[in-house]
């Protein structure tokens, strides 16, 4: 390390780099680490390396390497963490996955932030350059989403298309989420409190950038129902077009809906989770929800949205049935594009203690595994271990048939569609039933596990 000198600093995005990896054939240019580069003192020589685009250089000369870490890349992470230290660079990670396991972040690193870095970021800097750095950074208070900087975007890699598509841009409206539902744990990590942007800021930023096509990284777009119709009222004469990921909550406001739409929405992911009553009733965002889920796809798809729906196995209330069930919502009203995930108990979740609690996780350290995404990694409590890997797999080869695939096109209405969203139809169904029918090829390890298996 440099005492008391300008240092050369690079931040890291971790991508899991094996050929047997299940990583999500969209991409986007992120927000996070580009807004901790404009926070750096000038002086610095900045480098941002996104393992998205490309793996990373670890030959480069670099003083001090920043990682955000999210669970699911954590033994990627901590490789790149040993690799440098090895070659005597100072390594700081941060994150979703350092900030609720810090002593385990910190066995591949030499400080961790834990919770939002902007407010620590100057201080941890000034330290590693005087060669004091701290082991653990903790924000003492939620970051004020007003007067941010403008991301470095200059300094992110980017392609500008992907087989046709392009590559949205990253930006952020708001972060925070009032709800607090068991398997999530953003409400700890980026607090309860719905925090919001200036709109002025938000529309300046994205004056700023030289794409017409955003991504809004924010868990939970327009929860802020004024603060969102303003938002979008202001991006009208700006002529982009956006995605984002929200509730289903959002189709209960038509005001808003059309503002959206005006604004230049193509496309929201939005997290269904369960068609079963039951497990929705466990699932704060949508248990008191004012729509059923037909309707808000009707309205999502009359104002031209194209739809990425989200759905989760293995709750507790969720029976065998729900399989076949999911397999009819998702055909009537013809989704666009469906993720189907195994419930996974992240580390900081309530899920996961309570898992661990009841005797019912198989691993305890799951992440440090290398098991493939959508393992079953808890015994299931209304059905075997067996009837949901095997309803998961079936349901899966049903909704990304060839014949599924058209029948769900064929949903939106045609004059509805523009050729960038056919063209996206086609290539994310298409790389994303490649993806999963790849993944249905690995191994379940725990196929077969009786109701009294406990933990490793």
């Amino acid at each position: 390390m440099i005492r008391g000198k300008k240092m050369k600093i690079k931040f890291i995005a971790p991508r899991e780099q094996r050929e047997d990896a299940l990583s999500s054939p969209f991409k986007l240019q992120r927000v996070n680490l580009s807004l901790l580069a404009a926070l750096t003192p000038p002086g610095h020589t900045v480098t941002i390396a996104d393992e998205a685009f490309a793996p990373d250089d670890t030959n480069q000369d670099v003083n001090l390497v920043g990682i955000t870490v999210l669970t699911e890349l954590a033994q990627r992470a901590y490789r790149i963490g040993d690799t440098y230290r090895r070659k005597g660079v100072k390594v700081v990670m941060g994150g979703i996955h350092p900030t609720v396991l810090p002593e385990e972040a910190l066995e591949h690193a030499d400080a961790v932030v834990v919770g939002e870095a902007e407010g620590v970021w100057p201080q941890l800097l000034a330290d590693a350059a005087s060669g004091k750095m701290q082991k653990i950074y903790r924000a003492g208070k939620m970051t004020d989403l007003q007067g941010l900087p403008k991301p470095r975007r200059d300094l992110s890699p980017r392609a500008k298309y992907q087989k046709h598509i392009p590559i949205p841009i990253g930006v952020e409206t708001s972060r925070g989420c009032p709800y607090d539902c068991e398997f999530c744990c953003v409400g700890r990590t980026l607090g309860r409190q719905y925090r919001v942007r200036p709109v002025p800021e938000v529309i300046a930023e994205i004056e700023s950038i030289d794409s017409t096509h955003l991504f809004f990284v924010d868990d939970a777009i327009g929860l802020n129902r004024n603060a969102a119709k303003n938002l979008f009222t202001e991006m009208i004469p700006l002529r982009r077009r956006w995605l984002a990921q929200g509730t289903v909550s959002l189709a209960e406001d038509l005001e808003l809906l059309g503002l959206m739409r005006r604004s230049g929405c193509l496309g929201l992911l939005i997290g269904f989770e369960s068609v079963q009553k039951e497990a929705q009733n466990g699932v704060k965002k949508i248990k008191n929800l004012k729509i059923d889920f037909y309707e808000a796809m009707r309205r999502f798809h009359d104002e031209g949205f194209g739809v990425l729906g989200t759905f989760v196995f293995g709750f507790d209330f969720e029976d065998k049935d729900v399989f076949e069930q999911t397999l009819e919502f998702v055909m009537r009203c013809r989704m666009d594009v469906v993720q189907l995930r195994i419930l996974t108990p992240y580390p900081g979740t309530r899920l996961y203690w309570r898992l661990l609690n009841e005797g019912r996780l198989f691993v305890r350290d799951w992440w440090l595994r290398g098991y493939p995404p959508d393992t079953l990694l808890f015994q299931p409590k209304s059905m075997t271990a067996d009837e949901l890997i095997s309803g998961f797999a079936r349901l899966n080869r049903q909704v990304y048939s060839f014949d599924a695939m058209i029948k769900r096109f064929l949903g939106m209405n045609p004059w509805k569609r523009t050729l960038l969203g056919c063209q996206a139809y086609a290539g994310i169904n298409l790389a994303t039933r490649k993806r999963y029918f790849k993944g249905l090829s690995n191994l379940q390890p725990f196929a077969g596990a009786s109701n009294g298996m406990g933990t490793h």
